[in-house]
């Protein structure tokens, strides 16, 4: 069913609509556009189109009669619109997404979407971005590109028994790393940085000034 989707494929949430150049032009260059329930009328306001909608559908004002696109309702309350819409993307195959939206207005939401990215992460290639940085969830070893003193941020799921970085500022070394804020503000020192992580770890990499 893939085929049917262009690439490549964004999901827009519920929170704060983009405004940096970067993920405004993410959401421009996507193959197909996915919004989580509300974030339709957010994108509508912006003459943008969504080819899908997925999620309770209660706070979209769209009619599913006027609505060209495809219309996914998933009356579950005991998930959120965001991991409704996770699942049917892996039901359907499409294993490499970008997460806009994902963060700002309600903080509960911010917090709870950062879960969401922890248990997708594991079973998909997907990270989200926001109008300060592109945010992952790290397990096991991973290279990322970077410039020279973009600040990465980094913070741990759940306790870490060991992480060793490598081309960042401040270095770790198969250190115990618990869920606090000691990874905060760090900078990679050139093109590239590594991560070996034994347990999941959420990943800041702010956008290059």
């Amino acid at each position: 069913m893939t085929a049917f989707f262009l690439t490549p494929i964004v999901v827009l949430a519920n929170g704060r609509f983009p405004s940096n150049v970067i993920p405004l032009q993410i959401l421009d260059e996507a193959g197909t556009v996915i919004c989580t329930d509300g974030s339709a009328d957010t994108l509508l306001q912006f003459e943008r189109t969504p080819h899908v909608i997925i999620g309770d559908l209660d706070s979209t004002s769209l009619n599913k009669n006027d609505f060209q696109g495809l219309w996914v309702a998933v009356p579950d309350q005991q998930r959120t619109d965001l991991q409704k819409t996770m699942e049917w993307c892996l039901v359907n195959d499409l294993n490499e997404i970008a997460v806009l939206g994902a963060m700002g207005e309600r903080e509960d939401h911010s917090l709870g979407n950062l879960h969401v990215l922890a248990e997708f992460s594991e079973k998909m290639t997907v990270h989200f971005i926001t109008d300060f940085a592109r945010i992952y969830c790290v397990k096991g070893q991973q290279t990322f590109q970077s410039k020279k003193g973009q600040q990465i941020s980094i913070t741990a799921v759940e306790e870490v028994s060991s992480i060793t970085t490598k081309r960042l500022k401040y270095a770790l070394n198969n250190e115990l790393f618990p869920p606090a804020c000691n990874g905060i503000s760090n900078e990679a020192e050139g093109d590239e940085f590594s991560i070996n992580t034994s347990h999941p770890v959420w990943l800041f990499i702010n956008h290059p000034e």
